[in-house]
């Protein structure tokens, strides 16, 4: 939006006030077709950067959005869990093709072939990361309290006193 004023040092005052960081924002419109448009591309390559260029937004504009929309957040890391298990298959198919570490993984998108230590890099980052669901699933697990675990190290203890005394 731009300043309309009557004359040019108004104008120059004010935009020599205004802060550089917000001169190139712009505010997206979100439709549900965007939004579809986005999570496919970013289930296929991984990439939120690239999933953004792809529809015509910022990535700034992208992360606004998953803090404001629960839904979408949702969304997004059931795409990204999708991406990862793609990636995988990937990995696992060119593995099992015989290809050279170096010739590259092809990618069903558009884009460059993916060099084997970065499709590494990428699934142990994804294994690894915290606040992940355990697939395990059942009841979550609880800690001991201090009472429990000082029973458990004295029957250990008092098993460990019987074997030396019969031994």
């Amino acid at each position: 939006m731009a300043y309309r004023t009557r004359n040019a040092a108004a104008a120059a005052s004010l935009t020599a006030t205004r802060p550089t960081a917000f001169t190139g924002r712009k505010w997206v419109r979100w439709t549900q077709r965007m939004k579809a448009e986005f999570l496919d591309h970013l289930a296929a390559t991984c990439n939120v950067k690239a999933s953004a260029e792809a529809i015509g937004v910022g990535v700034i504009s992208v992360y606004a959005l998953r803090r404001r929309d629960a839904e979408f957040a949702r969304e997004w890391q059931i795409a990204l869990e999708s991406g990862y298990q793609l990636l995988e298959t990937l990995v696992l198919g060119h593995v099992l093709s015989g290809a050279a570490r170096e010739d590259g993984i092809a990618t069903p998108h558009d884009s460059a072939r993916l060099d084997m230590d970065t499709a590494l890099r990428l699934l142990t980052a994804h294994r690894n990361a915290s606040g992940k669901p355990s697939a395990e699933g059942g009841a979550p697990r609880r800690r001991a309290d201090m009472a429990d675990t000082d029973a458990a190290i004295l029957k250990k203890l008092k098993a460990i006193e019987k074997r030396r005394a019969t031994a």
